[in-house]
C-alpha cells in the first residue's frame, strides 16, 4: 500500500532499523537476527526509488515490453535460424566502423524465389546484412522465423539477417529491393531496384558512389513496422482503464493482518534483550555488538515512536485511536491498519489520512510477529527500556465494520 521514500524520511531508517531488532523473541532466532541487522546496515544507505514512485508505472511496463519484443525477435531469430551471424543484440555489426557494409533491404512481397536466390548469393558474406522491417500484418514473430529458415534450408554458410525497423527509417526505405552501402555512419552508395551482390561489387570496384537512383523494379513492403506497430499499440491503450484496473487489482489481492477486538484493557510488556552470537560490525568496520555480549536495543537507542494499530473499517477503532495519546509526547505517532475497505481502498486511506492528519500504514505479519501484536485496538510505545503494548476495549454498542 505504502512505502517509504528514503530520501525525504531519514529518521524511518531507524525504525526499520529497530523493527529488526525487536522481532527476536528465542536464542534459535539471534543469528537470523544478527544476519537480518547486518544485511539492513549495509543496505540502507543508497537505496533507489522504485519506478512506480515516478508516478508512470504503467508507461514504464509498456516500454519493457516494447523492449522485450525487440529483444524476444533477435533472440528467435537467433534460436531459429541457427547462424553464424556477425550481428550483435542491438542488430548492429561486428565488422570494423571504418569498412563498408553493405544492407541490402528485403521484404517476402519479392518473392520467396527471388528471396532464396538473395540469400545464397548473400550467404558467407560477412560485410553483407539483409535487412527485414518485420513481421507480416497479423504474422507472430516465430511464425517469421520459420519461413525464413525454410527458405534457408541447405545455405551453407547462411548470410546474415536482421529484424530493423530503426534502419528502414534511417535510410528512408520505402520500397525493395534497396541497396544502402554505409560507412562511419554515412551513405557511400544507393540503389532501388538491384538485388545483384556481384554487380553492386563491380559498382564499388569503378569507383562508383552517390545515390544512383532506381534501376530496376521495385515493390511495395509487405512486413509491417514493427517499430510503428508498438506505437500504435500504445497510443491505443486506455490509460485511464489501466489505472483503474490496477487500483482495483491491488485492493482485490491485499493481504490484511487482520487481529481480534479487544475483550478488556490490557497492558502487556515485550522483552528484546537478546544475546548476539557473534559480532555485528557497522559497514565503516565499527563494532555494533560484540559475540556473547546481552544487549537490550532499548538501552542503545531509544524506540521513538508510538504505534497506534487499528482495524479501519470499525468506525468506534478509528475513533477511539484518535482520542488515544502517548505517555512520551515526543515520540513520533505512526499508524498502522490492519484492515481498509476493499472496494473504496484509497478513497477511504485518503479519507482516513485527512482525519488523523498523518500517514497509514498497512500492519505487515513481520511487525504484528515482533511486536507480538494479539488484539485491536492498541498502542505500542516505550516505558523504561521494556515495550509496552496497550490494547484497549472499545465502548458498549460500537464494533461494526464500515
Amino acid at each position: 500500500m505504502r512505502c517509504f521514500d528514503w530520501s525525504q524520511r531519514p529518521w524511518r531508517q531507524s525504525v526499520v532499523c529497530l523493527f529488526c531488532w525487536f522481532g527476536v523473541q528465542a536464542v534459535q532466532a539471534e543469528e537470523a537476527w544478527l544476519q537480518r541487522s547486518q544485511a539492513i546496515l549495509q543496505a540502507l544507505e543508497g537505496q533507489p526509488r522504485p519506478d512506480w514512485l515516478n508516478g508512470q508505472s504503467e508507461q514504464l511496463d509498456v516500454k519493457r515490453q516494447a523492449q522485450q519484443v525487440l529483444d524476444a525477435s533477435q533472440a528467435t531469430q537467433a534460436e531459429a535460424l541457427s547462424t553464424r551471424s556477425t550481428t550483435v543484440a542491438s542488430g548492429l555489426p561486428t565488422t570494423p566502423s571504418n569498412k563498408p557494409l553493405t544492407l541490402l533491404f528485403v521484404s517476402f512481397s519479392l518473392g520467396e524465389s527471388t528471396l532464396k536466390g538473395i540469400f545464397e548469393e548473400a550467404a558467407g558474406r560477412d560485410d553483407v546484412l539483409l535487412v527485414l522491417r518485420g513481421p507480416k500484418p497479423g504474422q507472430k514473430l516465430p511464425a517469421l522465423m520459420a519461413d525464413l529458415k525454410r527458405l534457408l534450408k541447405g545455405i551453407d554458410p547462411m548470410p546474415n539477417i536482421v529484424i530493423d525497423p530503426t534502419r528502414f527509417q534511417l535510410w528512408s526505405v520505402s520500397s525493395v529491393p534497396d541497396i544502402v552501402v554505409e560507412q562511419k555512419g554515412k551513405a557511400q552508395l544507393h540503389v532501388r531496384g538491384v538485388t545483384s551482390l556481384s554487380w553492386l561489387d563491380e559498382q564499388l570496384k569503378a569507383g562508383k558512389q552517390g545515390d544512383l537512383g532506381s534501376l530496376g523494379d521495385v515493390g511495395e513492403i509487405t512486413e509491417i513496422d514493427l517499430l510503428e506497430e508498438i506505437k500504435r499499440r500504445m497510443a491505443a491503450i486506455d490509460w485511464k482503464q489501466k489505472q483503474q484496473q490496477a487500483i482495483a487489482r491491488f485492493w482485490a489481492k491485499q493481504k490484511f493482518e487482520a487481529l481480534p477486538v479487544t475483550q478488556e484493557d490490557r497492558d502487556r510488556s515485550v522483552d528484546l534483550t537478546i544475546t548476539a552470537p557473534r559480532d555485528l560490525t557497522a559497514p565503516n568496520g565499527q563494532l555494533v555488538i560484540r559475540a556473547g555480549q546481552t544487549v537490550n536495543p532499548l538501552e542503545k537507542m531509544p524506540f521513538g515512536l508510538c504505534l497506534m494499530v487499528f482495524d479501519a473499517t470499525v468506525p468506534a477503532q478509528v475513533e477511539l485511536i484518535q482520542h488515544q495519546s502517548c505517555h512520551d509526547k515526543q515520540a513520533r505517532v505512526m499508524y498502522l491498519a490492519t484492515s481498509l475497505p476493499r472496494q473504496s481502498g484509497w478513497d477511504s486511506l485518503q479519507r482516513l489520512e485527512t482525519a488523523l492528519q498523518a500517514p497509514v500504514y498497512l500492519l505487515t505479519p513481520d511487525v504484528r510477529s515482533r511486536f507480538q501484536l494479539q488484539q485491536v485496538p492498541a498502542i505500542v510505545e516505550q516505558v523504561g527500556n521494556q515495550l509496552v503494548v496497550r490494547e484497549r476495549k472499545l465502548p458498549v454498542s460500537t464494533g461494526e465494520r464500515s
